[in-house]
């Protein structure tokens, strides 16, 4: 498993840090076939006994709303988001996975995947790359303090019925972790955000990526699967490795829109 882990990273964070250092239209494309395959692999484990033209079929979507996102003038995205949170809200209602049909899980899936698309807004902005890196940053630095915290002093459950493994002791270590290196790559990468901005991002962007990362194992109980696929091999699919950028995208983005 170690052995796994360490492969894929040893391939793909060259390839992150490639993509990252990529033009903005070849960024752009990228990520929203990530998101796309994230679609396909989401929806593939909602209804694995549906035909491929599900899961492709909410790829496309995903990719659709990606462009649209990037490439209309004031898209509206708000609306978007309250669909999505009232969604998935639904979905994981206790009764839920009884009573969602395989059209409820379509649009869940394409409405929560979709959410990435303000990875490719964020890079759009001014200073837009290093604000994805701030990005990539504290989001692992949340889950890698976590991760440790946990291990070392781990002995309170935070979600049993979701995640059986977090505790809260691990969730205090990755607040730390993620808000100091907020702070910390805010300051090498100089880039401008008020004192309050600053306070702000640090407190709000660790929960963020808690949140995400809790977000997505609930899903995957409502599912009834443990990973979303076996595509990444000791890690699981590729929502498992992005499912805390994708709430912590969103919140970076409109931190900075609105400050």
């Amino acid at each position: 498993m170690l052995r796994q882990r360490l492969l894929v990273a040893a391939v793909g964070l060259p390839l992150l840090g490639l993509l990252l250092a990529a033009p903005e239209p070849v960024f752009a494309a990228a990520v929203t076939l990530i998101l796309a395959a994230a679609a396909f692999e989401m929806a593939h484990a909602a209804s694995p006994e549906a035909s491929p033209a599900y899961g492709m079929s909410a790829a496309a979507a995903v990719a659709l709303f990606a462009a649209a996102a990037r490439s209309v003038p004031d898209f509206p995205l708000p609306p978007f988001i309250a669909m999505a949170v009232i969604t998935l809200g639904l979905l994981l209602h206790p009764r839920g996975r009884i009573g969602v049909t395989d059209a409820g899980w379509w649009l869940g899936v394409t409405l929560y995947v979709a959410l990435g698309a303000h990875v490719i807004l964020l890079r759009e902005i001014d200073d837009g790359r290093a604000w994805c890196v701030v990005l990539l940053v504290t989001t692992f630095a949340t889950d890698t303090g976590a991760y440790a915290a946990g291990r070392l002093a781990g002995r309170h459950l935070l979600w049993p019925a979701v995640s059986p493994k977090k505790t809260w002791e691990g969730g205090l270590g990755g607040l730390a972790a993620g808000s100091l290196a907020f702070v910390a790559a805010i300051a090498l990468l100089d880039l401008e955000l008020s004192e309050g901005g600053l306070a702000l991002g640090a407190a709000l962007l660790p929960v963020a990526a808690i949140a995400g990362d809790l977000l997505e194992s609930a899903l995957k109980r409502q599912m009834g699967v443990k990973d979303m696929s076996s595509w990444l091999p000791g890690h699981g699919g590729l929502l498992d490795r992005l499912d805390s950028v994708l709430v912590v995208g969103l919140c970076l983005y409109w931190l900075l829109r609105w400050l």
